[in-house]
């Protein structure tokens, strides 16, 4: 496993499995609102950009953990 990548974050409440979710709970210790979903700072480039050394961050084969703070099908962040 190599890294997270978040292209977006925030997510709509849609079941009662959703009670206890633990990004929510993340949000309100640090005084923001789960339910806002917007564009992360790496957005949609990170598995393609490259170090400083012009290597791709994310090697051949790597796995990487996809929107670990959102819901990937989101009609919202289209």
């Amino acid at each position: 496993m190599h890294d997270i990548w978040n292209p977006w974050h925030g997510c709509v409440k849609c079941s009662e499995g959703c009670r206890h979710c633990y990004m929510y709970f993340l949000d309100s210790v640090r005084d923001r609102n789960g339910a806002d979903i917007y564009k992360t700072s790496s957005g949609f480039t990170y598995p393609v950009q490259k170090n400083r050394n012009g290597s791709y961050k994310i090697q051949n084969g790597e796995l990487i953990r996809v929107c670990m703070s959102s819901d990937f099908f989101l009609e919202e962040a289209d």
